[in-house]
């Protein structure tokens, strides 16, 4: 009996218990969501930094731990008195530094360094597009015909209303092509000749950028193993470092995305394989789980770092290693 008396008062605990947890909960499952790898916005170069030549360039510094969080700062601009395109970690010092500028642009040049990693966010250093290339921030001012672009703060020859203070975000900067709108045709602009208004630009899909490169631009590709940054990667690991299966390439869910086969046509984007399209650090994948946005496949070997028994010399009649699958992957019988 004292039992059944005692059933409400339980009920009554457990209910005010979720209650007093609740702004707890949400807070925490909100910001789970947002957990994304700035990193990855980010091309690195390793033990390189960029050196201004040009005195009127700016620069901001600060002492930070990771080049994790530099990299949040320059993404959102952060404190930065300017549109961050790249940055410099400095390990030794711990110390990020900003600039408004990238190895592309004018007036600056790359030097080696063993403490830097320069970091260039590849929005800026992409000279071709994906999609309807509402991303380009490249530095294409001429249009399909061949005519000068029209500065877009300018008002001459052609009055309109897309101002860089209309459109913030979307780097109307110079006279550099842009899809503010992100429509078809691709970006575009206000042209330098009275008698045309508008042209698209010759920009090419990074997917057919990709398919014409020289063959000394091609990655050397490998199935066991990843040489250099990974993008030559073609094996069937299908997991992140901590085991999360990664997401199909040609799946939207549960992370939308432009990396896709149709844009990436040349990079062997199949099933749900780990690798590296765009140039990141290392081979990569969209993750399945709904707050990681992606994961790098970190638990992929690097082919030039071997033991003394997985190699052989000569002819290899002295190997005593204990690999047992052939180079197509065949195991051993």
């Amino acid at each position: 009996m004292w039992v059944i008396r005692l059933l409400p008062v339980l009920l009554l605990q457990h209910v005010l218990l979720h209650l007093l947890l609740l702004p707890i909960a949400i807070p925490y499952a909100e910001g789970q969501k947002k957990r994304r790898n700035t990193l990855h916005e980010f091309k690195k170069s390793a033990k390189t930094t960029l050196i201004k030549e040009d005195p009127l360039l700016k620069i901001k510094t600060k002492k930070m731990n990771t080049a994790d969080q530099c990299a949040n700062r320059c993404i959102r601009n952060k404190g930065l008195p300017f549109t961050c395109k790249a940055f410099v970690f400095d390990k030794a010092r711990k110390r990020c530094l900003w600039f408004p500028f990238n190895s592309m642009s004018s007036g600056v040049k790359k030097e080696f360094g063993h403490e830097f990693d320069l970091y260039e966010n590849k929005d800026y250093i992409r000279n071709c597009i994906i999609g309807k290339g509402g991303s380009y921030k490249g530095t294409v001012s001429i249009t399909k015909s061949g005519i000068k672009c029209q500065p877009w703060n300018s008002m001459i020859p052609h009055e309109h209303s897309f101002l860089p203070s209309s459109y913030r975000g979307k780097d109307l900067q110079e006279n550099y092509c842009r899809n503010p709108r992100g429509e078809e045709g691709g970006p575009w602009c206000f042209t330098s000749n009275p008698e045309v208004r508008y042209e698209v630009c010759d920009i090419p899909q990074c997917s057919e950028a990709h398919s014409t490169m020289n063959d000394t631009d091609v990655p050397m590709q490998t199935t066991e193993c990843i040489q250099g940054q990974g993008e030559g990667y073609r094996g069937t690991i299908n997991t992140i470092w901590n085991g999360i299966p990664c997401q199909r390439w040609d799946s939207q869910y549960p992370h939308q995305h432009d990396i896709t086969p149709e844009n990436f046509k040349c990079k062997d984007l199949r099933e749900n394989y780990c690798r590296n399209p765009d140039g990141a650090e290392s081979p990569w994948c969209f993750t399945t789980d709904p707050n990681i946005r992606v994961g790098y496949c970190s638990q992929i070997p690097k082919c030039d770092v071997s033991s003394g028994q997985d190699c052989y010399r000569g002819n290899g009649k002295n190997y005593m290693g204990s690999l047992s699958k052939t180079r197509s992957g065949l195991t051993c019988s």
